[in-house]
Parts: structure tokens; sequence; C-alpha cells
């Protein structure tokens, strides 16, 4: 039986009877070096939401750029669209036959409306005279918004929208076809950029393009979204499609298992994926130092009156081995506070070490000089030389240690960056390897390679896990919590509170530029903190401190002066 938008009973999709909306078979892709993908087979159906998981570096890219005709597979396979060959290698032919992608970077120019993003996707319209008719521009941008339930004020810059209205404008104009639905829309991590509660907005937009007559390949990280949104999943690991399933008969640890493969050994001994307990993914348990209580610990950095463009005069002190998270919606000052702290974005601010050495406004390279480094999330501006190998950006920052005289000592300089490699299972252990050719998650370990091969004494980390797959975002987390056992203090800002909760001994949740409440302890869940991130009633910071523990635990709430 099937439902009136095309759904089987119990809002499943129906199975694969007759054509699907897409065909992939035996397609492969090599690379120098490398095979990319090895004769992948996949069906996508009419009218399902279809997750594509894998690892970072399984060959999810590589297949949805050969659909986008960015990439020419290797000879022998065949992608078909509903009854007709596609043109591989041609990107008007999957634009003529109904593909549509919409990339984690949205491709939208934020100083223009979303009358003029939409039009720059497939052109503008014109009267009589050639003068573009706006007015006719205006009414198909409504139209195709109103496509997917979305109201906002089209005349105004994308950048003062919301992220999750961002978004609509990108789908809103991958959706633009005046032949009707497109076939299929490929979705890249459309949530990596959204706060968590714009995350179900943004599923409403999937669900009405879908309803209206478009299948979806859903591409995401987050398993919990693939539970909530998928009808099915596929998954590649290495290259090879290992198989497809409906989401229903999986749950999260079956999800998790066709990710990583075999079931790994119980005992983590090293930072590699493959000794990785599947069934504690996200969870550390690697202890702090015996002196842990953070009241006994040295200060390792002071931080007084940091303010910024949302930031309104934040303090907090740091204490050696400690990992204090940053939480709050975008607006907050999250988003900002990491490079506002260092210099690397307008801020006034005071930093003192914990030797006692104090700057005024640091510029990014005084706080590298007070022990202090940013680490970027991979796909950001500065985070690294895309142009470099995995060599040469992991040693720059420390060429003074390896120069002497204007005399390079290569052998130093690549022994310290083959320890790295193996210290953080960079994948290809390849120094040499060009670092743009790396899987997102590898490029993550190559960015924080190149900061702790500084022996810095605070790590400030910006979104640390955007864009990583679940096996390198649990390496990732181990990474963390040893790095703090062993005294380095880390300062973690991010928009997913997973990351928060994995690792964080205290988390400080900014609301209008300023701090809160406090959360430390037990009081630290993912219930207690996205309560708190979500608030929006104005009240004085807190610290709140776990009491005995235990669900009848007491609360001690202390008042902090501001």
């Amino acid at each position: 039986m099937t439902t009136a938008n095309g759904q089987g009973e119990g809002g499943q999709p129906p199975e694969l009877v007759g054509t699907p909306v897409v065909q992939i078979r035996t397609i492969s892709k090599t690379f120098p070096g490398q095979i990319a993908l090895d004769r992948v087979d996949l069906d996508v159906a009419h009218g399902e939401i279809h997750a594509l998981l894998g690892q970072n570096g399984s060959g999810k890219s590589t297949l949805i750029k050969i659909l986008a005709g960015v990439y020419q597979p290797d000879p022998g396979g065949t992608v078909t669209v509903g009854d007709t060959p596609l043109s591989l290698g041609s990107p008007r032919d999957s634009h003529r036959l109904g593909l549509r992608f919409v990339h984690q970077a949205l491709g939208i120019i934020e100083e223009l409306t979303a009358v003029e993003n939409i039009a720059l996707g497939f052109g503008y319209r014109h009267g009589r005279s050639r003068m573009i008719d706006w007015r006719s521009q205006r009414r198909k941008t409504k139209a195709l918004l109103e496509r997917i339930h979305v109201s906002f004020d089209i005349e105004c810059p994308v950048s003062a929208l919301r992220p999750v209205d961002r978004s609509a404008v990108a789908i809103a104009r991958a959706l633009d076809d005046d032949e009707g639905a497109p076939r299929l829309l490929v979705l890249d991590e459309p949530t990596a950029a959204l706060p968590p509660t714009e995350v179900e907005a943004l599923f409403a937009l999937v669900r009405d393009a879908r309803d209206a007559g478009t299948s979806i390949m859903y591409v995401s990280h987050r398993l919990d979204e693939i539970l909530e949104l998928a009808d099915r999943a596929s998954v590649l690991r290495d290259g090879v499609m290992e198989g497809t399933r409906r989401v229903s008969e999986l749950g999260h640890s079956g999800l998790v298992d066709m990710i990583l493969g075999t079931t790994a050994p119980p005992e983590v001994t090293t930072l590699s994926l493959e000794t990785v307990e599947e069934a504690d993914l996200l969870t550390v348990e690697t202890p702090l130092p015996e002196e842990a209580a953070a009241a006994d610990r040295l200060v390792a950095l002071r931080v007084r009156g940091l303010a910024g463009t949302r930031l309104d005069g934040i303090d907090f002190d740091l204490a050696e081995g400690e990992i204090l998270g940053i939480a709050g919606l975008t607006g907050s000052g999250r988003e900002e506070l990491a490079t506002a702290m260092v210099g690397a974005s307008p801020s006034a601010v005071r930093l003192e070490n914990g030797n006692g050495r104090a700057v005024d406004n640091p510029t990014p390279q005084q706080a590298k000089g007070l022990g202090v480094v940013l680490v970027l999330p991979n796909r950001a501006s500065g985070a690294a030389v895309k142009e470099f190998t995995v060599h040469e950006n992991i040693a720059l920052p420390a060429q003074r240690r390896y120069s002497r005289r204007g005399v390079v000592n290569h052998r130093l300089e690549l022994a310290d960056v083959r320890r790295w490699l193996e210290a953080l299972d960079i994948r290809p252990r390849d120094p040499e390897r060009a670092y743009a050719l790396l899987s997102g998650g590898n490029q993550q370990k190559v960015i924080f390679a190149k900061w702790l091969n500084l022996d810095p004494a605070v790590l400030v980390l910006d979104d640390p896990t955007s864009g990583v797959d679940i096996g390198a975002r649990r390496v990732i987390y181990q990474l963390i919590r040893e790095t703090a056992a062993a005294g380095k203090a880390f300062v973690v800002c991010s928009s997913d509170v997973d990351d928060l909760v994995a690792v964080c001994d205290r988390i400080m949740v900014l609301r209008h530029g300023r701090c809160a409440v406090e959360l430390a302890g037990d009081d630290i869940s993912d219930a207690r903190l996205n309560r708190e991130v979500v608030s929006v009633e104005s009240e004085p910071a807190t610290v709140v401190t776990g009491g005995s523990g235990g669900a009848e635990g007491s609360i001690d709430v202390v008042e902090v002066d501001e």
C-alpha cells in the first residue's frame, strides 16, 4: 500500500520496483596511488531520503562529484537517471537530467538577496526590453520558497538571515526547474553550520522537497540525523560499497557497525581507529592527572575582559590539564570567542599565562608567544596551506626549531612529522602527500599535529569536529583527553553538544555575549546542556556543579560576580 505522497505504510518509501530514479553500476575512480571508488553499485528509489554514509576518505565526495559531472570515472561504469544514461563527466547533462547538489559550503553570496542568489543559479528573467524582470524574479523566488514552506524577507541581504534560511535559499535554488521538481537532490552535510535549534527546521525543508517529488541523497556524519530522517542508508568503506539497509532495521549500533566494519578489540591501546570500541564510540574515559581537582592545579591562563563584536567582557581562569567548553547559539558570541581570544578577530582582552607574563590585546603571534595557539576547523581559511604537503604543514609553525644560520635540518623536521603521523594515525602515512588530497578527518588531524608540534600550554579549538566522521571524531576526542592528561589546557568552542559533553570538565554557556551559566561535574549532560543553550531567559551567571551524583543528587548553585 502506498500513501498519497508516494510513501509506503508508516511513512516508509516503497520497495524498489521498476526503474529507480538513479541507478549506479560498477563505478570506479582511480587517482594516482589511490583507488577512491571500486566498482560501486547504488540505487536511489523514487520518493525516498537515502543516506550515503562512510568515514572521511571512504569515497562519498568522489561519488557525488561523478554524479555532478565534475569527475570522469574510470571506464566501464554507468549511471542511469530514470531510463536515460547519464553522460559521465558532463555537468550539463547532470543538470539536464534533473540532478541537483547543495554542498556544505552553500555557494551563496551573502551580500546579495535571496532573489539575486536564486537568479544566479540559472539566470535572470528578462522582459521585452531585455532588462531584468525583477517582478517576475520575485514571484519565482516566492514560489520556490513556498514549495518548501519557507517565508522570510527575500529583499534583505542573505547575511541577515538565520543560518537555516540561508540553507533554504540554496535548496530553493537547487529546486529551480521550470519543468517541475528535480529528480534527485544531493545534500552534503547540510546541518554542519546550523545551531541545534534550527536542525529540525532543515529537516522540514528536506521532507517538503521529498514530498514535492524529489528524491534525496543525504550525506551526514551525525547518525542521530540519519535515524530521524532517512529511509535507507548505503555505506562506503575504503571506496567499496558495503551495502544498503533500511535505517529502521539498523538503529544506532547497526549504523556504527556498518560504517566501521568488524567489531574492534575491547581495549584502546593507541589513537588508531581500529582499536576503538564501537559500543562506547563517543565516550572517552582517559583520566586527568592525579591532582585532577581544578582548584588544586596551577593556572595555565587567565583571560580578562574578553570583548568583541558579540562578546561583552568575559573573564575566566584555565587550569593546567583542564578542558573548558564554550557553548551557545549562533549570535551568542560562542562562534567568535576562539578567534577573539587570540587576536585573530577584532577584540579586546588581557591574557596572562602561568608564568605571570601578560599581554593586552595580543596578536596571534603574541598569543603564541604566551603558549596559546588557535586550532581552526579544516574548512576554515588559514587553517592550513592547501597547496603544501602534510610534511610542510606540520613543520611550518616550528621552523625556528629546524633552522640554524639559514640551513634547515630536514632530517629532524621529518622525524618529528613522522612521529605525529603515527601518534595521530594520519592516513595515509605519507609525509609528502598533498594536504588537499586528504579526507576531512585526516586534514583536521594534520592541523592538530602542526600546533601540538609547538608544545603549547593552551590550545583553543574552534569547532574541532566540523565535517569529521564518527570514527575520526572519536580519535579526536581521545587525542584531546590524552593531551589534557599530559598537562595541556584546552578551550573548546563548539556548536556540537556531543563535542562538549564528550571531553569537557567545565562548560560555559554564552548568551548575549556573556557567561549565563557554567556547568561542571555530573551536571554536564546532553539534556542539561541543550536546555541551557536554547534558553533565552535573562539571568545572572551561575556555576552549577554536580552534587552527590545520581538522579537524586543535589545541585549547588553559586552566583558569579560580573
